[in-house]
């Protein structure tokens, strides 16, 4: 794509359809070797083939490809194995790319988080499932697990800008907001384009249909029959909704988007009310019994998924030294978690509100640089009106504050304004620059030695400008951990 990152449908659809897809060196080399062997059988290949995810889905594509005049769509990865053989396992080398996954790779680890909350995700559906008593379990989870295989493929493929939506998400933009923005369409018509290209089983692709799911307004209605926590909730006088409760694919749906929330925002989400209510309606329950079931199948995940890619859902839920297995574990976590910036981490987990988590970035920037720096100055531009005003400080006059004219001409500022940016002015480029920034500022540097600015922008129309100001001179590793901190806020 010239080093240009794709925008629209149609640019994705292309950048992403022919490329193949990344399974385990070892996993490959163990299964032609399997296939090869005479007297293997695939009960033996089982195990290597549901440890691959993409490998499966291979499989999966390839035995709705080949097998014709079959009743139903093949949903189970072991179960298109045994109805396509080794020859029709043979065929799907074409499309698979070796790969030794690497921990240290960043678009390695968060291919390997965004499998792991697939699988959480089809635990809570196969959960929900066995509380509604519905026939066919496994083939809820199978359809939950595979819905996501085009964000994982993002993930690998296009990770910075994943990482741009998903800090617009945290931010408080919805998904669908931040997906037309970063990447020019939202991701579920990227995945319903790219299934019927790779001929996955049409079920999964109904998942993401309004045919077969509900729509924001149906939710709503649906959430609505959840009156109360103590009461059962009541029943859907509309015959549509009824039969959409009814089917499986709702519950597909539904906990593929609590587990993204849970992993992205936290459990403190404010949507994911919504959807216990939603979901209590469907199993016909009361909300406290959906929340508990819900959160008893991320400890179900936890168990039997092995992926390392982020700690499990149901850690989330308990404080991380209670997770650990061994007194010699919790007392690294400790260790661990007395490190300001681990604290700072820990604290953001959950908050949204931007101010909130500047807040918290401000005070860990007082306790870093306690020694170095006292003052700690955040600033908001808001592009509507052009207007630039303190929201944070610590350590100045606030009468000195209010006698700066913040919106006078700057160059410092306006370029800051800009783009994403962080620059250290020590003693000497300070008093040169004095004179490009707004008026009156000059008052804030008296005793200043070294300066620290960066820009953090919270949307499209907003931006965080922070200031640390150096009592002594500051190092190029103390600019690293200001810009740290700054990072940490943002996401």
């Amino acid at each position: 794509m010239n080093n240009k990152s794709p925008f629209g449908l149609n640019e994705w659809l292309l950048y992403l359809q022919d490329r193949k897809f990344p399974v385990g060196s070892d996993s490959i080399a163990k299964l032609k070797k399997q296939i090869k062997t005479p007297d293997e059988t695939l009960d033996r290949m089982q195990k290597n083939i549901a440890s691959e995810p993409l490998l499966a889905f291979a499989i999966l594509n390839q035995a709705n490809t080949m097998v014709e005049y079959k009743r139903n769509d093949i949903k189970s990865p072991i179960h298109a194995a045994s109805m396509i053989g080794m020859t029709g396992i043979g065929k799907v080398f074409d499309v698979l790319e070796p790969v030794t996954i690497q921990s240290k790779n960043g678009a390695h680890a968060a291919f390997l988080r965004e499998v792991q909350i697939s699988y959480e995700a089809a635990a809570i559906a196969k959960r929900w499932a066995i509380e509604k008593k519905i026939s066919h379990i496994d083939d809820v989870y199978w359809i939950t697990f595979f819905r996501d295989v085009t964000r994982w493929l993002l993930w690998f493929h296009a990770h910075d800008e994943m990482e741009q939506v998903t800090q617009k998400i945290r931010r408080g933009s919805s998904a669908s907001q931040a997906e037309a923005a970063v990447l020019g369409c939202r991701i579920d018509e990227l995945t319903v384009a790219l299934f019927k290209y790779w001929k996955v089983p049409t079920v999964i692709i109904e998942s993401f249909l309004t045919d077969q799911i509900p729509t924001a307004e149906e939710l709503q209605s649906i959430a609505r029959l959840t009156h109360t926590p103590d009461q059962l909730p009541g029943f859907a006088e509309d015959k549509r909704i009824t039969i959409l409760m009814n089917g499986p694919l709702i519950l597909a749906y539904c906990a593929t988007r609590v587990a993204q929330e849970a992993n992205i925002v936290g459990w403190g989400s404010k949507n994911l009310p919504f959807f216990y209510r939603v979901v209590a309606a469907i199993l016909h329950i009361r909300l406290g019994d959906a929340v508990q079931l819900t959160h008893f199948a991320t400890t179900e995940a936890a168990r039997e998924v092995k992926h390392l890619g982020k700690p499990s859902l149901a850690a989330h839920l308990l404080s991380p030294i209670l997770f650990t297995r061994s007194s010699a574990q919790a007392g690294t976590v400790k260790r661990v978690a007395a490190n300001p910036l681990n604290q700072l981490q820990s604290k953001l987990k959950g908050i949204t509100d931007s101010k909130q988590r500047a807040t918290l970035a401000m005070k860990a920037m007082l306790t870093l640089f306690k020694g170095s720096s006292s003052a700690v100055l955040i600033l908001h531009h808001n592009k509507a009106d052009e207007k630039l005003r303190p929201i944070l400080q610590f350590g100045f006059d606030t009468d000195i504050l209010r006698r700066v004219r913040w919106n006078s001409p700057s160059s410092v500022i306006s370029k800051l304004n800009t783009k994403r940016v962080a620059v250290h002015f020590d003693n000497a480029k300070l008093n040169a620059m004095s004179k490009d920034m707004p008026e009156g500022t000059d008052k804030l540097f008296e005793g200043t030695q070294d300066l620290f600015l960066a820009s953090s922008p919270i949307d499209e129309a907003n931006t965080y400008i922070y200031w640390l100001f150096g009592q002594t001179q500051l190092n190029r590793e103390q600019f690293d951990t200001f810009k740290k901190i700054i990072k940490l806020a943002d996401q």
